[in-house]
Parts: C-alpha cells; sequence; structure tokens
C-alpha cells in the first residue's frame, strides 16, 4: 500500500516529523511505500492508500484532509490547554477551520492518554480518536525496578566530579528554559557537586554521540511537549531524565516519593509533577526541589 505523510517541516529537531519518520519506518518494514511531503499535490494525494498529516495548524495539512484518502491525523500535543494559550489569538482565528478538518478525518492518533482527553475537549465531534504507544520505538529501561532517591542518586552523584546536565532541543519559550537557568543559579551554592550545563540545539552526528557520551542527566522542564523524543532517547542511552508534567507522556506508572517528585524506569526518570500550571516563582522551586534531592550524595 502507498502511504504518504504530510508534515509543515521535516527538520531534524522537528518533533512532529520525527514521529512521522518512525511511523514511516515501521509502515515500510511492514512492506508499504512511505513518501513524505510538505505538500502534495491532488493526484498523489487521491492515489495514497493512507494520509497521514502531522502536528496542527497548517494549510497544508488542511489540503492534505480535503483531498486525501484514509486520513489519520497526528496532533502531537497540539491541543495541549498549555500550548493553545500560546500565540492564542493567531489560533482562535483559524480554530474554526481546523476543526471543521478534524471532523473530515477517518481517525485522530494521540501519543498518550492525555492527548486523546485534549482531542475530544477541543473537537468533541471527531469521528474516532486512538492512541499509539510512541515508547514502542525505543529500547527503554523497565518501568519497573528499583524506584527510590537513593538509586538515582547512585547514578548521578559523586563529590569527585562535575555534574553534567544536558537540554537538548530548541531555545523555544515552551521549553522552560528560563526556570532552569534561575533553578540551577539557585540550588549550585548547597549541593557538594558543581553543575557543568550545556545546551544542544542543533547537534547530529559524531558530535550528538559526543554530547550524549558527556552527559548524566539530560533535564527537560517543558511546560508542554509532543511527547518528549529526547527523553525516551536518553532513557534508551541509559541516562537519567529529569523532566516534568509538561512531558505528560511520561508521567504515567510512576512511583511517588514526594508530593511533587515521581521516578520511574528503574530510577531513570525523575518527573515533576505540579508544575506546567504553577507560577512562575513556584516553576523555579520545584526544579530547585528536584536538584536538590537527586544530587544530594549519598
Amino acid at each position: 500500500m502507498k502511504i504518504l505523510h504530510v508534515s509543515a517541516g521535516w527538520e531534524e529537531w522537528n518533533g512532529a516529523a520525527n514521529i512521522a519518520r518512525l511511523i514511516g519506518g515501521e509502515q515500510e518494514r511492514s512492506g508499504h511505500s512511505v513518501t513524505c511531503r510538505v505538500w502534495a499535490g491532488i493526484g498523489e494525494l487521491r492515489k495514497a492508500g493512507e494520509v497521514w498529516i502531522h502536528c496542527s495548524w497548517s494549510p497544508c495539512l488542511w489540503w492534505a484532509v480535503m483531498w486525501g484518502r484514509h486520513v489519520r491525523w497526528v496532533p502531537e500535543g497540539s491541543y495541549d490547554p498549555v500550548r493553545l494559550q500560546y500565540h492564542a489569538w493567531k489560533k482562535w482565528l483559524v480554530t474554526p477551520i481546523e476543526r471543521f478538518f478534524l471532523r473530515r478525518v477517518e481517525r485522530v492518533v494521540a501519543t498518550c492518554k492525555a492527548e486523546a482527553e485534549w482531542i475530544k475537549a477541543f473537537e468533541p465531534r471527531v469521528k474516532e480518536v486512538e492512541t499509539t504507544d510512541v515508547k514502542r520505538f525505543f529500547k527503554l529501561p523497565p518501568e519497573g525496578g528499583e524506584c527510590t532517591i537513593e538509586k538515582v542518586q547512585s547514578f548521578i552523584s559523586s563529590r569527585k566530579r562535575l555534574v553534567h546536565l544536558l537540554y537538548m532541543g530548541r531555545n523555544h519559550p515552551l521549553k522552560g528554559l528560563e526556570y532552569l537557568d534561575r533553578a540551577l543559579r539557585e540550588v549550585s551554592p548547597d549541593t557538594a557537586p558543581r553543575f557543568e550545563f550545556r545546551m544542544a540545539n542543533d547537534f547530529i552526528g559524531l558530535k550528538k554521540q559526543h554530547v550524549w557520551e558527556w552527559c548524566e542527566l539530560l533535564v527537560l522542564p517543558t511546560l508542554s511537549d509532543n511527547f518528549g523524543l529526547v527523553v525516551a532517547e536518553a532513557l534508551s542511552k541509559w541516562k537519567c531524565v529529569l523532566t516534568t508534567d509538561g512531558a505528560v507522556a511520561w508521567g504515567e506508572n510512576l512511583v511517588p516519593v514526594s508530593e511533587n517528585i515521581a521516578i520511574g524506569y528503574g530510577g531513570r526518570l525523575i518527573f515533576v509533577r505540579n508544575f506546567r500550571d504553577a507560577s512562575h516563582p513556584r516553576r523555579v522551586e520545584l526544579l530547585v526541589e528536584a536538584l536538590k534531592c537527586i544530587l544530594k550524595n549519598p
């Protein structure tokens, strides 16, 4: 079968495009013919057995819905209430168009249970909402295992060296970097290990591999993430990850260790709760709490 994937961009840093590549690769391994486009012609759209569109709010996607057959729409977090507030007036202008085309597609595909609820809240009249497990594309540590603060500390903390913190992604207002910057400045004087922080937003190939080898802890202090592919990538490399409930797909099946912190994947994932809806000062406090907790020497 011919399958066509349409996304507004196919850059290496584009999370929606990378999810499309993962799904497309799986389809190719199943024997299908897969093509990727930004804009597709009417003939190509009509001939495709399935059309998959990724992300939202783009005329090239509406065009694909108009002319495609058996269309699957993967919004990748576009209807997260936090994200809807970003450039809200622009989205308000085209919301009727967006909802109209959502009602036309055969199926809308969510990347987690929470996103499925966001989709239904945004447009209750969608025909069908299906949840797909993007985690299947990665070899992750087991969700169970020993999930304690002491286990996390054993992975990260040492008095004999720097703790290498990595943020990998764009410098975008919804990624929460301003809160991380303030939290690192507040927590450093109170902890024995010293931090070395690096931000990587355009690393590929060997350069990317070297920065992964360098880091002990990936930090993603996001307010809204379509899935958090970088979390999956870090865990598949057996790195530790500190993220927040902005990456909601990673908040399932965790062990709570306090009101605001939960742990999973054998102590590799540290998840900060109550972050995305908190006030600006409170977000900094929550990151400080998490950093002090996990970097305290056993």
